[in-house]
């Protein structure tokens, strides 16, 4: 069976929920980019995005003009034990 496509807002209602929260950017097919640094100021509904961050004033974004989401990259990771070495 295929795997389904996640779509651009399934793509950010999962980026909004995970845990820990990591900051994503929205990139506008304008070029504007805004990043989500708070994902309890971000609202999303089946067509429109409404964010409210702390620093100014409120945007607004239709789905259907959002060109990308970008993970940072930023998200702490757990560290990784080091791999278990063969015995010869």
């Amino acid at each position: 069976m295929a795997k389904k496509e996640e779509s651009t807002l399934d793509t950010i209602v999962h980026l909004k929920r995970r845990g820990p929260f990591a900051s994503f950017q929205i990139v506008m097919t304008s070029g504007d980019r805004y990043r989500i640094e708070d994902p309890d100021a971000l609202a999303v509904t089946t067509s429109q995005l409404h964010y409210y961050p702390r620093s100014g004033l409120g945007i607004h974004m239709r789905l259907n003009q959002i060109a990308s989401v970008e993970e940072n990259g930023d998200r702490r990771r757990r560290p990784q034990p080091p791999p278990q070495r063969r015995a010869s």
